[in-house]
């Protein structure tokens, strides 16, 4: 009989812990399937929040977009405007210059331009020691008489420790035509008091001169930019040649 009870006893527990294991595991499952729910919505939160932050990525990768097709216009109509303004301006210059050579109003530092005879054959470099800058200002351009076709260029000299340094060169100027011939230079160049302007020729001198009234030397070595040279140097001193060749400008 006692045994009888002991067995129904265990029975009786061992239904009971069925029954409690069963209702945890439930209770589990519920947990557990909450959870999995909470996880869905809070993806789906997720997922629009992401949508909304995609839309505002787009809508100000737009904004940047049209702020820098604005700025681009801006800069563009900028570039414009002052291209046409230094063009403008430009142009107004060189009818200035223009009009101040063919109106006689600009200074000028050579000799009388005018028709001379002689013509030198060789390739020489004229150095004109006898007109050197009155004052300071700047020069424009250059003036000769031309005999035959040729090219020049300009170098400014400057006086430094009892030397003439090359401190300037124009570009080359060609004369095409003979006879009186005005051309202005493609940049303005100052001067200071004292400077000497000389005249580089590379294969003839095209321009005329006379013996016994100017203060014109040469050389026939070439005056490079930076160069130095002692006037004692130059040839022509006996002969005293006047070129018919100078340059204009505007001294203070």
């Amino acid at each position: 009989m006692k045994f009888k009870y002991t067995k129904l006893a265990s029975l009786v527990l061992l239904a009971s812990i069925i029954s409690s294991t069963a209702f945890a595991t439930s209770q589990n499952e519920a947990i557990l399937e909450q959870a999995l729910e909470n996880a869905k919505v809070e993806n789906q939160n997720l997922k629009n929040n992401l949508r909304l932050a995609n839309r505002k990525i787009a809508e100000l990768e737009g904004l940047v977009g049209t702020l820098d097709s604005e700025k681009n216009s801006r800069v563009s109509e900028s570039s414009n405007l002052k291209g046409q303004t230094r063009t403008f301006i430009q142009n107004q210059i060189d009818a200035l210059k223009t009009f101040l050579v063919e109106g006689g109003l600009l200074d000028y530092m050579g000799s009388e331009l005018i028709a001379r005879k002689s013509l030198d054959d060789d390739d020489v470099t004229l150095v004109d020691v006898g007109h050197a800058m009155s004052k300071s200002g700047v020069l424009t351009g250059i003036g000769a008489y031309v005999k035959q076709p040729g090219s020049v260029r300009v170098k400014l000299l400057r006086p430094i420790d009892k030397k003439l340094v090359v401190i300037w060169q124009s570009e080359t100027i060609r004369f095409t035509q003979t006879g009186l011939v005005k051309k202005q230079f493609a940049n303005t160049v100052s001067v200071d008091k004292g400077d000497i302007v000389a005249y580089e020729f590379n294969d003839n001198v095209p321009i005329g001169y006379t013996s016994g009234t100017g203060s014109t030397l040469y050389s026939h070595k070439d005056l490079s930019l930076g160069s130095l040279i002692r006037q004692s140097s130059l040839k022509g001193s006996r002969s005293k040649r006047a070129y018919s060749i100078g340059v204009f400008g505007l001294l203070n």
